[in-house]
């Protein structure tokens, strides 16, 4: 993310941003009465009505139903605690093709604005290869200035190990929370254990997939010398293998889009020349935001 992307948006667009509320689908269970936490962030809203059991608090019971039906209600609240939100940018050598690590740095900074502003604690990690853990998970507007900062230095650098990283992730003594993957996904050793690792920690996921316009269609139309992005290796290349190429990579978005909705983890795909406006107040209604 370059220092000037983020930072100097207009305040339009930050007041539209302040409109967007992350998406969580696992919420706490309903409970009869409030649910006292030292948690900043918790609220409590009303879910629906039960009928009165013995040692249910007459607090909660509602008095104008009983009034009418003669009979006893207490009121139900979900419990809306505040989960912490961790961003996960892939920062290996191929995210430099077209741009994409600018483009997620610059998502994942808007993210960021959005999780803490509705006080969810926010974090930041890297991984190429390996985890890198890059901002803590804190609370506050004041977070962002250090989560901004540290977007702005990122440089894509090693090859992608999806998996080893994600499972490394995973073995971090964090508490269950709101995981959202940015990444190109290009890693021909695969990413279900690794995705896998993170359901059985109980995160709930959320798949970005970036990708650049080179990714999906090779500007090449006859046979040219190429140089793997993460291996450093000179190949040739031809027409035909770049029909083949884009068959796979076909077949690769089907089988990711079909582990996702097996396993319930919330996926999308985005091109890095999508501007970002359209990306976080359209495409993403209903996938990352409410």
């Amino acid at each position: 993310m370059s220092r000037s992307s983020l930072r100097k948006r207009d305040e339009s667009f930050w007041k539209r941003l302040s409109a967007l509320q992350l998406l969580v689908r696992h919420r706490a269970e309903g409970q009869a009465g409030p649910w006292t936490t030292r948690r900043v962030g918790m609220s409590l809203e009303f879910a629906e009505y039960r009928e009165y059991y013995p040692g249910d608090d007459f607090r909660y019971v509602d008095w104008n139903l009983y009034g009418r039906l003669d009979r006893l209600f207490v009121k139900v609240f979900h419990r809306e605690e505040n989960i912490p939100v961790y961003i996960l940018l892939d920062t290996s050598r191929s995210m430099a093709v077209g741009e994409k690590l600018s483009y997620a740095g610059e998502l994942a900074g808007a993210l960021s604005y959005i999780g803490l502003k509705d006080m969810n604690r926010v974090g930041v990690f890297t991984f190429a290869r390996t985890l890198i853990q890059g901002v803590p998970a804190r609370s506050g507007l004041s977070h962002l200035q250090k989560i901004f900062s540290f977007l702005e230095g990122l440089q894509p650098n090693d090859q992608t190990s999806l998996s080893a990283a994600l499972e490394e992730f995973g073995k971090l003594p964090l508490r269950r929370g709101l995981v959202i993957l940015l990444s190109d996904m290009l890693d021909p050793a695969g990413y279900e254990q690794g995705l896998l690792h993170l359901l059985i920690k109980r995160h709930e996921i959320v798949l970005v997939q970036i990708l650049a316009p080179e990714d999906l269609e090779p500007p090449i139309e006859y046979e040219a010398r190429l140089v793997d992005s993460e291996e450093l290796a000179e190949f040739s290349v031809s027409a035909g293998a770049v029909a083949r190429y884009r068959q796979r990579l076909l077949q690769y978005e089907h089988s990711l889009e079909a582990f996702c909705r097996t396993h319930q983890i919330r996926y999308k795909v985005l091109v890095a020349t999508r501007p970002l406006e359209r990306v976080l107040f359209e495409d993403l209604r209903g996938v990352l935001f409410v």
